[in-house]
């Protein structure tokens, strides 16, 4: 993976009572290959090349933790707004998870925005994090059906792997829920599938169902 200089990692926000209650954000990563087709932090307003080439920030770890380190208000950071944190590269680099260690460690609470179930590998310090502050976990489900999922969403896990980690996040205390978004015209916004994705959050214990409805 190639990794791109960066002065910092974690950045204080303005919108945060309208999203969440976030206080922080952070993006460890530069890109995502999930090569969703409504992808909108492909836009060019953000100038982010090849934004399907995944790219490490160097010594993020180091300069999170001297970050925290000098924060006086313990908020909550906000982890995955432009690329998913648990891409297929997190697996080897961890990332993320050295990330939420750093979190536990100096008492901040999280909310991740993702499509992957590989969130589920990290679910003792989500845990820990949740004993000492607040975790709110937000997947992204856009349709109840798997085929549709791999042509909307082809590189990423289908929506049941996504409601199966919703489950077991559930099951364990984390707060946990579905960002219905987007909802496409013609494709995702029939009254039956939406209806359909409604039930299914509450059967696998999702607290919440957020949405745009154009």
């Amino acid at each position: 993976m190639e990794f791109v200089k960066t002065k910092t990692i974690l950045s204080k926000v303005k919108y945060g009572n309208e999203w969440y209650g976030i206080d922080y954000n952070m993006n460890l990563y530069k890109g995502c290959p999930h090569r969703c087709i409504y992808c909108d932090s492909r836009s060019n307003c953000y100038r982010i090349d090849n934004f399907d080439v995944v790219r490490g920030k160097e010594n993020a770890l180091y300069i999170l933790e001297c970050e925290l380190s000098k924060k006086r208000e313990k908020g909550v950071v906000g982890i995955g707004a432009m690329s998913d944190t648990y891409n297929s590269l997190e697996k080897e680099y961890e990332q993320t998870r050295g990330a939420l260690k750093l979190l536990a460690k100096y008492g901040f609470g999280v909310s991740i925005d993702t499509k992957s179930d590989l969130i589920l590998r990290d679910i003792d310090l989500l845990k820990e994090i949740n004993s000492k502050n607040n975790v709110i976990i937000k997947f992204t489900i856009t349709t109840p059906h798997d085929k549709l999922a791999k042509i909307i969403e082809p590189n990423v896990c289908v929506s049941s792997k996504r409601l199966e980690a919703i489950k077991t996040l559930s099951d364990n205390g984390i707060f946990v829920g579905i960002m219905m978004n987007p909802v496409l015209p013609f494709i995702t916004d029939s009254e039956e599938d939406i209806k359909e994705l409604v039930r299914l959050a509450h059967e696998y214990g999702a607290k919440f169902i957020h949405t745009y409805m154009g």
